[in-house]
């Protein structure tokens, strides 16, 4: 159901004024309040207050017009002081209407005048058109009313000088004139025209000079004749032996749809990611249909590629089924999350405290959930295997027994003479998984000399007070290496002041050379560096803004290290130039 919208703000804003006589605090004082705004005809409100009277005294307020014609709506003669409101009926005009409100105070010795303005508003009344549909066919009845409402949404009955309905040329095909409201709402409809062009409609009503419009589109549609049921995990584990999908077609009446899928499966690269030669990753498969396909999909190609690190962790699945004869295509589309978690230790029955030098128990759970996938695969009631690892200097062989009874057994030996040479051989009628393990003796490391130096210098206009500041931040490398690694420039911000990255460039446009990404938080920026050159400084610029002044500032720091030797770094400090 379509409907347009109109939204009507009344003035709230209320006018008052204070005065003491003679300026005196101590002496007889009025307090008037009203709306700046009032509604043309309304009955309208205004309070008064008299304080701290010495007489008898009379307070008069009058309308005053653009032609200094006065209009007596309250008159108060007291004594003592009050607090009232009182109700005059406002006057009744055509748009808008600025009028003086003027407020006399007399009394045997004294006569006070004071005048505020204000204004008179006439609200039109809100009219709706509303059909029934948003779309039709053509050929179809569209059936709409119309309804007209005061300010206070009343329905009111309310005649129309003319209803019409154009096409989407603006050609008026449909048209009634001078036709009234029954019971507050004009029904009408109209009979559309078979071969009617398709597009946007209008319906138009008049009131006056006043039209009011609400648009609906027609066009060729049909209701599908049948629906896709796509099923497919909400995670997919990379243990898992392949991604298993399943898409149904049925018409709506229950039987399955004969025809063509297309499966679709993809790994989308991050938005943000901006790599050369970097693109989706997609799987399609094509399967005759007859109400449901089923298949396992192997995912080795989704992660055997060497932007691995550049695509998002899920799968988005897309299933088109074609109806045979006809070519009527139906879409289906959902998401796989990627998990890399092949099992699970759970630690079980721990007790909440734990004494020092006690004991205590507790239950260890365990899901290795690629072993028992590659089990179910693999193993066979009747089938065995031997494997031997035998080493080329002799006597150094051992043989491990795979059955029915210790197939999810782990096994291991440790390897005598290494560093040497050693052959694996398989005999039997099963599967079986061999799993080599180097250890080695790490030294103690050598802290490494720096490499990386960062050098930050600041400007600023000391004319301009609150000036934004310009770090150029120069990083420098003198490594053996040609080049670094990853660079990471932390860049903290000193206090009241945020960061304007723009000048570092943005995925959008370019970033500033040898810049991959730029991360802003709160108090920091990062900058991600995809190497720095040995012997060739690299400056970078950052504008910081000042949001809030801060006294006795503090130095911020900015620290360079190397992402893959967080250890290589280095860091210095930085101050604006003047307050």
């Amino acid at each position: 159901m379509a409907m347009k919208e109109f939204c009507v703000w009344k003035g709230l804003i209320l006018a008052f004024f204070l005065f003491a006589v003679d300026g005196q605090t101590s002496g007889p004082s009025f307090l008037v309040t009203f709306s700046a705004v009032i509604e043309s005809g309304s009955n309208a409100k205004l309070c008064a207050s008299l304080l701290k009277p010495n007489e008898s005294l009379a307070l008069t307020i009058y309308l005053v017009d653009d032609k200094n014609r006065m209009t007596q709506i309250v008159q108060q003669r007291s004594s003592t002081e009050f607090y009232r409101c009182f109700s005059f009926q406002a006057p009744q005009v055509d748009g808008e209407l600025v009028q003086k409100l003027r407020v006399v105070l007399q009394g045997r010795f004294f006569k006070m005048t004071e005048e505020r303005k204000v204004m008179f508003r006439r609200y039109l009344p809100l009219t709706f058109i509303q059909t029934d549909k948003p779309i039709y066919n053509p050929g179809q009845m569209v059936n709409f009313r119309v309804v007209t409402m005061d300010a206070t949404f009343v329905p009111l009955d309310q005649m129309y000088s003319l209803v019409v309905v154009e096409d989407n040329h603006n050609n008026r095909i449909g048209q009634w004139t001078n036709v009234s409201s029954t019971g507050w709402m004009l029904q009408l409809s109209h009979q559309l025209n078979p071969e009617a062009q398709v597009g946007m409609y209008a319906l138009r009503a008049f009131i006056g000079d006043r039209m009011i419009s609400q648009v609906f589109e027609l066009k060729k549609y049909v209701l599908p004749k049948f629906d896709v049921t796509l099923i497919a995990p909400p995670m997919y584990s990379v243990g898992d032996v392949g991604l298993k999908v399943e898409a149904c077609a049925n018409y709506t009446y229950g039987q399955p749809v004969p025809g063509q899928a297309l499966v679709e499966v993809c790994r989308e690269p991050f938005p943000s990611a901006v790599v050369p030669g970097l693109s989706r990753v997609c799987l399609i498969k094509t399967m005759n249909n007859t109400g449901c396909v089923s298949l396992t999909i192997s995912t080795s190609m989704f992660f055997n590629t060497k932007f691995e690190n550049d695509l998002q962790d899920l799968f988005l699945v897309n299933v088109n089924v074609t109806e045979e004869g006809t070519d009527v295509m139906m879409p289906k589309s959902s998401t796989v999350s990627i998990t890399f978690e092949v099992g699970k230790v759970t630690f079980l029955d721990l007790p909440g405290f734990f004494a020092y030098g006690s004991m205590f128990n507790g239950k260890v759970s365990k899901s290795v959930h690629a072993l028992s996938l590659l089990a179910a695969e693999v193993f066979s009631l009747e089938g065995s295997s031997t494997v031997t690892v035998q080493s080329s200097v002799a006597g150094e062989v051992y043989n491990f027994d795979v059955n029915r009874d210790n197939r999810l057994l782990y096994q291991e030996k440790p390897l005598k003479n290494v560093p040497g040479r050693y052959s694996v051989r398989v005999k039997g009628s099963t599967c079986v998984s061999v799993q080599v393990a180097c250890l080695y003796n790490i030294p103690t490391p050598v802290k490494a000399s720096r490499t990386l130096s960062v050098e930050v210098k600041v400007a600023r206009d000391c004319k301009v007070r609150g000036a934004d500041l310009v770090l150029n931040i120069t990083v420098k490398y003198s490594g053996a290496k040609p080049t670094t690694n990853m660079v990471i420039v932390n860049i903290k911000l000193l206090s009241g002041f945020t960061a304007d990255t723009s000048l570092l460039g943005s995925p959008l446009d370019t970033f500033a050379p040898l810049v991959q990404r730029v991360d802003t938080g709160d108090d920091h920026v990062l900058v991600y560096l995809k190497e720095v050159p040995k012997g060739v400084p690299m400056t970078y610029r950052l504008q910081l803004k000042q949001v809030l002044a801060v006294q006795n500032l503090k130095p911020a720091v900015v620290e360079v290290y190397d992402y893959y030797q967080p250890s290589d770094v280095f860091e210095t400090t930085y101050m604006p130039p003047c307050p």
